[in-house]
């Protein structure tokens, strides 16, 4: 959710190289160039003095190993590292003015696939630390919602490319995977190997999601200190698939982007939305807010899937993980306005269980695919279906959406200073 590097992001995406063609066309002030440039800016002392420039998964396994390997997955996914041309593109960072980058020593010169075994494994002085043998193996990372995504396709019942994959919190990622590449503008990627090998990811997101939904209901003048989300579900009605309890917002519309959209329209400076506000500040108008708040998230999911299938993409099921995962609201309303199953494994933390394999295929010497097709049946999920009555005001509200969208950035031609 760090948008210092905004201004960065823009000088960025003035370059012409075709790096940009693999991060949906425009790098994100969530991406690393960006925020290098920034860091390059801002604190030049900092800069100058840095021997090597980690991805936090990165940073983790150099502390456990001394060894400046990098995750194909961290490289790929943030930093403009593009496996199909070769890798790190030195004409790239001279034309975005990261020139003294060119040498890649500080980027890193050995990048191998998530799940490969680190050299000589955990370090004496990691393995003192931890209680652990020294030479214990140590698996090449992954980023943290990517690990999650490896865990979910681990319980999907459909083949994985067949599945969208939602990892969420304060944000959401969301994942697609296939065996085509292709470019989807405002998409991050498609991203070579991130996840499986040989196979392309497709990384939507929303910035806000968790935070978003923290932020309406919190700053209501109903909310206090005890209310919970379960207790926002029970006082909204006995059954969360009654018919009556989703259309109390009709004319209530919300979107949810308060912290920039980054899928599909990669507009940093995107805002929320909220139309039909009124003076009412009861309890039960907190109650339409926030049920207006999660449909909201639930059509921005549908905008990116949208976006996805306009590419060749198809999908069977979601399966959802994190925060989100926890409230049946939220997934009933994502079936519906989706017209997908939804399913949420009960294995446990996903990104601790994506972890958990990654470790195991550097310890068996096997490739994640391989961990997958012996692990991914028999497993244990909830499932949520769609409720038919419901999905025409779902489109109607789809529609909606759609046209709050176009009027922002109507609004932003408008207000631009030489009209």
């Amino acid at each position: 959710m760090d948008h210092r590097a905004e201004r960065e992001t823009e000088l960025v995406n003035q370059c012409q190289s075709c790096v940009k063609d693999y991060v949906g066309g425009g790098f994100s002030p969530e991406q690393q160039p960006p925020k290098l440039l920034w860091l390059k800016k801002h604190l030049p002392d900092t800069w100058s003095k840095a021997a090597h420039l980690f991805d936090l998964p990165d940073w983790l396994t150099f502390q456990a190993t001394g060894k400046t390997v990098r995750s194909l997955c961290s490289v790929t996914c943030k930093w403009g590292y593009v496996l199909e041309r070769g890798g790190w593109d030195t004409e790239f960072l001279k034309e975005v003015n990261l020139d003294d980058l060119t040498g890649l020593d500080k980027l890193g010169t050995s990048i191998s696939s998530p799940g490969e075994k680190i050299p000589d494994g955990l370090s004496d002085q990691a393995a003192t630390e931890l209680g652990l043998l020294p030479g214990t193996s140590v698996a090449v990372s992954m980023i943290d919602a990517h690990a999650g995504t490896l865990a979910l396709l681990r319980y999907a019942p459909s083949p994985v490319c067949e599945t969208l994959c939602i990892i969420s919190g304060t944000s959401t990622c969301i994942m697609a995977l296939s065996e085509t590449k292709a470019l989807v503008p405002g998409v991050w990627g498609p991203y070579q190997g991130a996840v499986l090998p040989d196979i392309w990811l497709y990384e939507g997101g929303q910035t806000a999601a968790g935070s978003a939904l923290d932020h309406i209901v919190h700053s209501h003048p109903a909310h206090y200190a005890e209310l919970t989300y379960s207790k926002l579900n029970s006082d909204l009605g006995d059954s969360l698939t009654d018919p009556a309890l989703h259309t109390r917002t009709r004319d209530v519309h919300v979107i949810p982007d308060l912290h920039g959209n980054r899928s599909p329209l990669a507009l940093p400076w995107f805002r929320g939305m909220i139309s039909g506000l009124d003076l009412n500040s009861s309890h039960d108008n907190l109650l339409t807010m926030y049920l207006a708040t999660v449909q909201g998230l639930a059509l921005g999911v549908r905008l990116v899937i949208e976006r996805l299938k306009l590419h060749g993409l198809r999908f069977t099921y979601i399966s959802v993980c994190g925060g989100l995962a926890d409230n049946p609201l939220y997934l009933h309303v994502l079936a519906t306005v989706t017209s997908l199953p939804v399913l949420v494994p009960s294995g446990g933390n996903m990104m601790c269980i994506g972890s958990a394999l990654l470790a195991q295929c550097a310890a068996e010497n096997c490739s994640p695919t391989v961990k997958l097709e012996s692990t991914s049946s028999g497993a244990d999920y909830v499932s949520y279906c769609l409720i038919p009555e419901l999905v025409k005001f779902y489109d109607q509200k789809f529609r909606v959406y759609r046209h709050m969208v176009d009027d922002q950035l109507k609004y932003r031609e408008m207000m631009k200073s030489d009209n």
